[in-house]
Parts: C-alpha cells; sequence; structure tokens
C-alpha cells in the first residue's frame, strides 16, 4: 500500500482538557443544544461530519463545496462540530443554515478534546445509516458525496472505504521548496485518513468509533498552543477491519486537501508526536504489518537514520564504520536543484533525531521495538 506523500505526525501523551469559555451548544427552537434545520424532512441516505477547530472561513467553503454536490440535498445531512474553538465559529456559520440547500448541524463540544471526539459527537447526533468524514482544510468535488453512497450501497459488507485525496490543481508537490504538509491519496492505505473516508454507521457503534486518547495533545506541548491530533483516524479504520468488516477504496470520491506551509518548528513539534506510530502498531498488528517498511521499522530511512548514528558513534573507535551513514545520506537528501538544500539537510537531520527520539520513548513504554 502506498503512503500519503505527507502524513500528520502522531501526537505524544494526552494532558487535561481545555474548557471552553463560551456555553458549549447553541440553542436553537428546532434540535435542543443545537443550531440547524428543523428535522422534518426524513432520515437522509448519508451524514457528513466535519470537525472544526479555529477555522470558521475555511469550514465555510466546505460548506459551500457540499452545497454543489450532485447528490440531492435531501439525501444527506452536514453535522459541523466546532471543538470549542477561540473564534466565534457557531456565529460565522450559523447564518448559513437558512441559505445551503441541504440541512445543516452545528454542535459544539464542551471542551478542546481533538478531532476524534468531535467526529464522535457528530456521527452520534445523526441517524444516517451511512457516514462520511472530511476535514476543514479539504473541498470534497461535486461527485465525492454519490460516489461514497454508491460504493457502500453496493458492497454491504464493506464497513468503511476510503475516497482519492488530491493536491489543488496546478501544485505539483514534488516541486515544493521548504517545509510543507499536505495529502495526497491516490489508493487504498492503511491510515484511514479521516479527511476522505466513509463508513457504515453499523460498524461505527459495533467499535465505539474513533479513539480520542491514542494521539491526542492539546496544547502541543505548552499552554495556549495549537492543539494536534494523529492516529484516532487509523485507530476507528483498523477496529473496523478487526472487528469483520471489509474495507474498500473509491477513486471517484475525491477531495482536494489544501497544502500548507508550516515550517521547521512544527515539523520539529511534530516529529517527537512519532510516538503514537507505535502505539498503534501495538493495538492494531494489521497496521504495522501494511504501514511499516519493516515490522522492527516505520520508515527505510528511519532504519538508516539508526545506521548512521550507529556507524558515527563506532567511528570513534573504527573510522571505516562511518560509511554506515552512506544509506540515510542517499535515501534522506532533498534535491540538490533546490536552493536552500544545505539548510534543508540539515533540518531533516533535526526532524529524524526527534522522530527518533519519540518512538524510542514510546518503544520502552510499550516494550517493542521500533526503529
Amino acid at each position: 500500500m502506498a503512503r500519503p506523500t505527507e502524513k500528520s505526525e502522531t501526537p505524544g501523551t494526552p494532558e487535561t482538557p481545555e474548557r471552553c469559555e463560551t456555553p458549549a451548544t447553541t440553542e436553537a427552537p428546532d434540535s435542543p443544544g443545537t443550531l440547524g434545520t428543523p428535522a422534518t424532512l426524513g432520515t437522509p441516505e448519508i451524514a457528513v461530519v466535519i470537525p472544526t477547530f479555529n477555522r470558521p472561513e475555511r469550514c465555510a467553503d466546505v460548506l459551500a463545496a457540499l452545497a454543489r454536490q450532485t447528490l440531492p440535498p435531501a439525501a444527506f445531512e452536514v453535522v459541523v462540530v466546532d471543538d470549542c474553538s477561540k473564534e466565534d465559529t457557531i456565529g460565522t456559520l450559523g447564518p448559513l443554515v437558512q441559505t445551503l440547500p441541504y440541512r445543516l448541524r452545528l454542535l459544539r463540544t464542551p471542551s478542546n478534546r481533538g478531532p476524534g471526539a468531535a467526529r464522535n459527537m457528530g456521527w452520534r447526533a445523526t441517524t444516517a445509516p451511512l457516514l462520511a468524514f472530511t476535514d476543514d482544510d479539504c473541498l470534497p468535488e461535486p461527485g465525492w458525496l454519490e460516489a461514497g453512497l454508491t460504493h457502500l450501497g453496493s458492497h454491504p459488507d464493506i464497513g468503511v472505504a476510503q475516497g482519492q485525496t488530491r493536491a489543488p490543481d496546478g501544485v505539483d508537490v514534488h516541486q515544493l521548496q521548504g517545509w510543507y504538509v499536505w495529502r495526497v491519496i491516490p489508493e487504498a492505505t492503511a491510515y484511514f485518513d479521516a479527511c476522505n473516508v466513509f463508513y457504515r454507521r453499523r460498524a461505527l457503534e459495533r467499535t465505539g468509533g474513533f479513539d480520542t486518547e491514542i494521539g491526542w495533545w492539546p496544547s502541543f506541548g505548552w499552554p495556549g498552543a495549537t492543539p494536534v491530533a494523529w492516529g484516532e483516524d487509523s485507530a476507528a479504520g483498523w477496529a473496523v477491519i478487526e472487528d469483520g468488516w471489509q474495507r474498500g477504496f473509491v477513486p471517484d470520491a475525491v477531495v482536494v486537501h489544501e497544502v500548507e506551509q508550516r515550517g521547521l518548528r512544527w515539523h520539529l513539534k511534530y516529529g517527537y508526536l512519532d510516538r503514537a506510530i507505535v502505539a498503534l502498531a501495538v493495538a492494531h498488528p494489521g497496521y504495522r504489518r501494511e504501514a511499516f517498511w519493516r515490522p522492527w521499522a516505520y520508515r527505510r530511512e528511519d532504519a538508516a537514520f539508526a545506521l548512521a548514528v550507529a556507524g558515527l558513534l563506532g567511528a570513534t573507535r573504527w573510522r571505516p564504520a562511518a560509511l554506515a551513514v552512506a544509506p540515510y545520506l542517499w535515501w534522506r537528501h532533498p534535491s540538490m536543484r533546490k536552493p536552500n538544500f544545505v539548510p534543508m539537510c540539515i533540518g531533516y537531520v533535526a526532524v529524524d533525531a526527534v522522530r527518533a527520539a519519540g518512538r524510542l520513548s514510546a518503544a520502552v513504554k510499550y516494550r517493542t521495538l521500533v526503529l
């Protein structure tokens, strides 16, 4: 299975969730605790769940994209769950409720607990038999929902199905210079990225939904910092498979994922969060078989980095041991055509060192070897 070109890294140990400074829900006559259209149109065939945090304008773009779906508006509803944003997400999106052609409900978590908890609140608030998940930095193409609904409808044994995720038009992710984050998912992977995934409701009900602890770090290391999460979607997908359901891939269910420049500092912080990869591997052996380069190494570059460090240490006693650095230099170096070649090389080494430290700490905690 191919791995997405770039994947959010794994968060560390959960901390005490930050409480919302505003009420947890917005009251509306039609549905206590939510803001949305009256539930008088019958049960939708599929529900779209979107967790959001401090991105009301981007989320509004997602809602506009959903208004262009080829699936009739009466066939689906959309649930947006604001994960205790500091920005007034409910206030920004509220006026859209009466203007969009489909049913829209806006929920708000009582505390900032991460996308896993927000997605669980969202899918549990609907009764639709099928569920579609995307994020607030994604734009579903018009045929997205219809393709997902058709695929699950014709394969009753499938509990989870991934869609295709691509970069925006005109963006070649391989030509980007700098520290960017993107998602390019052309085929089924071991990650079940929630930016574009479909579930059968019964499958999530049987397995409990998204993991809310495996990769959630509210304050990203210090109070007030942006929360991060990774792994909750992978854990949910594997739990469904382990429960006996089949998996699928829907190439026509396309989502365009935004490309963002995050900087070296962000990647260094995120690198340590590789530690949750070990937790996933221990909890879900299937993930380890598919996602890992070798059972004892997540990526070949990780194994090469460990070999390089051992070689440099050994070279203090026997100089030829320094040749062990060669595989790492060959696999890891950025393109020499890039103007920032040297800084990027230094940055790669720093990020890989932090990643190794994160996995080592988790390897000790879970008593399992992962390089």
